[in-house]
């Protein structure tokens, strides 16, 4: 049995001046530096084609074979005019090293033909010798042609030079010089002509339109060459058949969360993020398209360059990781991510096999860049405030409440009615009115810095980044300070060989801080603390107000009244944790480590086909160190102080090898093919140990000779020592096979077998396939005519894809664990194993279309209908049978999602010193479960006042109906099932305790009789976000907005804190009924009795919102400036995070849920079931940002 120990964060806080973190970064900076020389050894100081420089030889070769080795080898896109190009065959070059810039000018020298870098691309232009000309017609004698002249611009006026025009139907062409201009002759008037540049939407117009103005071309706002990273490869967005989403690092980075995932957020259609509260390095739940599973993770596969993630949400093993909790995540520096991918439909997900069930994020780190050095520093600082707070009572208020709540109980003339009293235990002369809100909750500093550079020569590439975090809570004393490290090599040694490296290392210590779940945590003793007493008192230990003695060190309570002729009227043994106290003694701490090296071989045999070979591994490690002193009640005081250490550690290796190949026929036929095997093996260890009993209060470690680990009064040894460890291996085959026909004719098929030692004997092995197709219709000739839509891709997908995320590794197998019988050792039966479990499946479909409306607007729709089956539950045995817990995991039950998803991109404004980009995305999703367990005769899941029910969707409330408060009396009313009322009499008995609403007595209220299917969710049924940037010359303004709806929160926080216990309250206690007539919602207070606060639909509520979760406004300095003093860019910036908040929910946040919290504790038990939960969540930070990003 796992130790379970006091769990609250020990302060020691000190303060880091902000010189301190400058000093950190001019040091890495100095690092960089050093290491950027040896770059520039190679490479001279790059910032474009006059200083990239380039290996190349020719032997009498074409030049458009030329300029594409050129384009490949310098990472320069490169645009030419084909007709002019294609007349030189015979060029020879000597092998050297030469800039791009020099390599272009030989080797165009005598074609009559100029280049010129624009932007990130180098254009070829034909030499102009004619002045620039308005755009116009001139008509000729009629045995002549037409000559059309003409200047191409963008939208902002700026010539394009490289633009190919071209007569549409036949051969002929120019291109665009410098200035835009060119001149073409025609022979109609009606003849079409064609301007494209790659970048831009292309423009036909009929040369009788040339009517004295520019041509003005319009970048293409969907880019579809782009390339998006999919399992084991990459595609253009233009081949892709799947539902793939991405997400640029950028958009990431910018909001000052823990971990990466959390700033998911909005970000795409179909996937939601569900924060689960306001406390540092929280896990987050990620949910794509859906929960698809009830008992087993529904957490999506995270995919980090091509390696697998440990499967871990939850570092914190102590308090079965229901305590503080820590995301391994968190440890994954966001400013190093390139993009991230979500693959969501089987269709790009299938490659992956068992573990795409709940979908796909692939993480993307930085590479270098050939062809540029850059180093850039990002420096922030920022600081943090709950966002909101809970509303209590006051000493005054505080003390009239609980008066009255013993007055209605005792009467009001009894010596009873009153046990809250005036006291001042911090002794300074005044009645103690304490707002221990205030003193929990305050305003976290962070300071982040992070310096990285990028570069890259012929042969090599790397980028390296370096990171410092100091980042406090808004609960004191939770804070994490991180130390990153990343190096990505890539290096080419050979033509036909590459290979690459990646390191990384992060160590993180995190200053937990217990919050809620327990009674020591700062959201249950903390909140509920009397407001009349003072957390201090000079006569008390240390300082503090602690009660002394045997069974002391809880919160004194001064002269408020606990026993009531001989019996305590307090609701906690020993009474209430003094929050300040246990915050600034106790420590709660977990130092946690996380490495990752990646290594990856390719050998290119021929030119169409490679082989990848990569190994990853990652090591994971944790050490939680918990430290309760002597004068802490529960575990300090009755074991004269106890420490308990528990060290955790995963290791993980991943082995692929694959093949690819990549053929395109006659510029019509592309053929790719991937096929493969990879093999991973993971371990986990734990182990604890822990020391009581210390010789003197100094000591708080686990040193030799300074403690006896006898309790205090006993004579047996207090043994901490536990351990644990577990391992799993998966063995796969996998494959990939498209076709494209003219990139007009999609066709796709994938493959993957998975074999999971997971799993029963039976069912190791599972297999996944699917086929996906698209059609790009605007490449059609029937679609000539239609001009206001400028691209149409449908597509469709289905397959069949599993979840091998199963809580107990051992699911399948009959356990035995050690058992005494009388004086012997042996052992005992601990679970009856299933050699037939296998993967839970789920077959999705999905059907999309991409479309690009005037060249303007991008729209992506897709319905996707998941079907989930073989969900592995516990199914029910006889009892007589001896089966532990009487159950057996077994696949079975059945459940659906089904949705729709939609976003909208565009450039609404684009001006040349005024832009605006906007997104929308929007997501509905329906949920049902179709079956359970049929021996059960599909009976209810149950968890709390949540079930998973058949024909409904999951986690549904299934509560007893509130009827409201008596006007006449102020006792609560509930509806009996069949509609009519009960009501509850406060202090009476017998018959007379429960009544209809004529006075007839009725059998008393509960769920087993009364509760009804509330057809409320937890479960959000539409979310999305909009994305905006706004950019005005130097200026620039992002707002980033998220909602989500149609489910509803229980609200158990306002449900405990309207308590009749002895505790403080949420001021709306303060409408409780008091006099005949009064209409409320809140029943008379009586003190002991919560009848009145039986869970029923009295504290469900809508849980809709729309939150501006970023506002930030940025300076870019003018470049122009910048380059006199060496610099490429710096941008000053300031962000609001968690902005506003619209909602009609009541609570603190409707964006939380309890599930997060079932699905990260370490128990083979947690859920997926209850969800829509607010059980006293820390409330949300709003956060403000200004920061610094520079780059040279």
């Amino acid at each position: 049995m796992q130790f379970m120990k006091k769990l609250t964060a020990a302060a020691r806080r000190h303060i880091r001046s902000y010189s301190f973190y400058m000093k950190l970064s001019t040091v890495c900076l100095i690092f960089v530096l050093s290491n950027a020389q040896l770059l520039l050894a190679h490479t001279g100081k790059a910032q474009g084609i006059e200083t990239d420089r380039i290996t190349l030889e020719l032997r009498s070769e074409s030049l458009k074979t030329v300029l594409r080795k050129i384009e490949k080898l310098s990472g320069y896109p490169i645009t030419y005019p084909v007709e002019q190009v294609e007349r030189y065959n015979t060029i020879s070059l000597d092998k050297g090293n030469r800039t791009v810039s020099k390599t272009l000018e030989i080797v165009l020298n005598g074609t009559g033909l100029h280049f010129k870098q624009q932007h990130a691309a180098i254009v070829i232009f034909p030499e102009r010798k004619t002045p620039p000309a308005k755009s116009l017609v001139t008509t000729l004698p009629l045995d002549t042609a037409i000559l059309v002249k003409g200047r191409i611009t963008d939208d902002a006026g700026t010539p394009l030079p490289g633009v190919a025009v071209a007569v549409k139907g036949t051969t002929k062409g120019a291109t665009s010089g410098e200035d835009g201009s060119f001149t073409l002759s025609v022979s109609s008037p009606d003849d079409r002509l064609v301007c494209s540049l790659i970048g831009y939407a292309p423009k036909e117009l009929a040369a009788r339109q040339f009517n004295g103005g520019n041509i003005m071309l319009i970048a293409e706002s969907k880019k579809l060459d782009e390339v998006v990273v999919i399992g084991y490869g990459t595609k253009s967005v233009r081949e892709t058949t799947g539902a793939i989403s991405k997400v640029s690092g950028d958009k990431l980075s910018n909001e000052p969360l823990s971990a990466f995932t959390q700033a998911m957020a909005g970000k795409t259609a179909g996937v939601q993020v569900n924060m689960n509260g306001g406390t540092l390095g929280d896990p987050t739940a990620i949910q794509i398209r859906g929960i698809n599973s009830i008992t087993s993770s529904a957490q999506p596969l995270i995919v980090i360059d091509g390696v697998a993630q440990i499967a871990n949400d939850n570092l914190n093993g102590l308090r079965t990781g229901a305590g503080t909790r820590f995301d391994p995540l968190a440890m994954l520096n966001p400013n190093d991510i390139e993009s991230i991918q979500i693959l969501k439909d089987a269709g790009s997900a299938v490659i992956y096999g068992s573990r795409a069930s709940n979908g796909v994020i692939l993480v993307t780190t930085k590479k270098g860049k050939r062809g540029s050095v850059k180093v850039m520093i990002d420096s922030k600082t920022g600081w943090s405030q709950a966002a909101k707070k809970p509303k209590e009572l006051d000493a005054i208020n505080y003390m009239m409440i609980q008066n009255e709540k013993a007055s209605n109980k005792y009467g009001l003339n009894s010596p009873n009615a009153v046990i809250a009293k005036e006291s001042d235990t911090d002794g300074d002369g005044q009645p103690d009115n304490t707002d221990w809100i205030s003193l929990l909750y305050g305003t976290g500093i962070m300071y982040d810095n992070s310096i990285s550079f990028s570069g890259g020569a012929d042969k090599l590439s790397v980028y390296g980044s370096a990171r410092y975090l100091s980042q406090e809570g808004i609960v004191k004393p939770n804070k994490i300070t991180m130390g990153q490290a990343r190096l990505n090599l890539d290096f080419t040694p050979k033509p036909w060989f590459k290979s690459g490296i990646s390191l990384a290392y992060t160590r993180t210590k995190n200053v937990g801080v217990l919050t809620d779940g327990y009674v020591q945590g700062v959201n249950i003793s903390g909140w509920q603390a009397p407001a009349n007493v003072s957390p201090y008192n000079p006569n008390g230990p240390r300082g503090y107000n602690l009660t002394t003695g045997t069974g002391g060190g809880y919160l004194g309570l001064g002269n408020n009244i606990t026993a009531i002729n001989g019996a305590s009227i307090m609701s906690q043994s020993g009474g209430y944790f003094n929050m300040i106290a246990m915050t600034d003694l106790t420590r709660n701490l977990n130092t946690a480590q996380d490495l990752r090296a990646n290594i990856y071989g390719e050998i290119r045999p021929i030119k169409d086909l490679s082989f990848t070979s990569k190994l990853g591994i990652q090591y994971l490690a944790n050490l939680e160190d918990q430290f309760t002193p002597n004068v802490i009640g529960f575990w300090g005081v009755p074991y004269n102080g106890l420490v308990t250490y528990l060290n955790s550690n995963w290791n993980q290796w991943v082995w692929q090898n694959y093949a690819t190949y990549d053929k395109t026929i006659a510029n019509m036929h592309k053929v790719s093919v991937v096929a493969g095997a990879e093999y991973q093996y993971n371990k986990m260890q734990w182990y604890q140990a822990g020391a009581v009993n210390f010789a003197d209060p100094f000591y708080d470690a686990i040193v030799n000779g300074a403690f006896t680990n006898i309790q205090p009064g006993q004579t047996s040894i207090y043994d901490q020592t536990h351990g644990d460890l577990n391992s799993s291996s998966l063995m796969s085959y996998f494959g990939r096979a498209s076709y494209a026909y003219s990139s007009k004719y999609l066709l796709e098929l994938s493959f993957r077998a998975d074999a999971f030692s997971a799993f029963g004997i039976n069912n190791q092995w599972g297999y996944f396939p699917s086929v996906s197709a698209g059609w790009e219709v605007t490449q059609e000739k029937f679609m000539e005519s239609v001009k206001w839509l400028s691209y149409l891709k449908l597509r469709g997908s289905y397959g069949q894809v599993g979840n091998s995320r199963i809580r107990n590794p051992y699911a399948s197998q009959t356990l035995y664990t050690g058992s005494a019988y009388g004086m012997l050792n042996g052992f005992n039966i601990l679970q009856v194993g299933n050699a037939g479990l296998k993967w839970e499946s789920s077959k999705k479909l999905d059907i999309g279309f991409d479309a690009t409306l005037l060249h303007k607007f991008n729209i992506v729709a897709d319905y996707f209908n998941n079907n989930i089956d073989n969900m592995i539950l516990s199914a029910p045995v006889l009892s007589t049978v001896g089966v532990p817990n009487n159950s057996v995991y077994t696949n079975i039950g059945n459940m659906r999602n089904r949705g729709i998803e939609l976003t909208l991109s565009t450039t609404p404004v684009a001006r040349k010193n005024f832009t605006w980009n906007t997104a929308l995305n929007v997501s509905r999703i329906w949920n049902k479960v179709l079956s359970l367990v049929s021996s059960n005769n599909n009976a209810d899941i149950i968890q709390g006042n949540s079930v998973a029910s058949v024909g409904k969707p999951l986690g549904t409330f299934y509560l007893v109906r509130w009827a409201g408060v008596n006007p006449e009396n102020g006792n609560p009313r509930w509806f009996a099932k069949d509609g009519s009322i009960k009501e509850y009499h406060f202090g009476q008995t017998g018959s007379a305790l429960w009544t209809d609403d004529k006075g007839n007595p009725v059998a008393p209220m509960s769920v087993s009789t009364d509760a009804v299917y509330s057809n409320k969710s937890g479960l959000p049924t539409w979310f999305g976000g909009w994305d905006n940037t706004f950019t005005y010359k130097q200026f620039d303004l992002g707002i980033n907005i998220i909602f989500s709806g149609g489910n509803y929160v229980y609200n158990g926080t306002k449900a405990t804190m309207l308590s009749n216990n002895v505790q403080n309250n949420f001021d709306e206690i303060l409408k409780r009924w008091t006099t005949p007539g009064q209409q409320t919602d809140v029943p008379k207070v009586y003190l002991q009795d919560n009848q009145g606060n039986t869970a029923s639909d009295r504290f469900l509520e809508k849980a809709d919102f729309l939150r501006v979760r970023t506002i930030s406004l940025g300076y870019t300095f003018d470049k122009s400036l910048l380059g006199r003093i060496g610099f490429d860019r710096i941008r000053i910036y300031g962000q609001v995070f968690n902005a506003f908040l619209l909602t009609g929910y009541t609570g603190l946040d409707p964006d939380v849920n309890t599930a997060t919290r079932a699905n990260t504790s370490n128990t083979s038990t947690a859920n997926n079931i209850q969800i829509g939960i607010d059980a006293l969540s820390t409330p949300q930070p709003r956060t403000f940002t200004v920061g610094l990003n520079v780059s040279f």
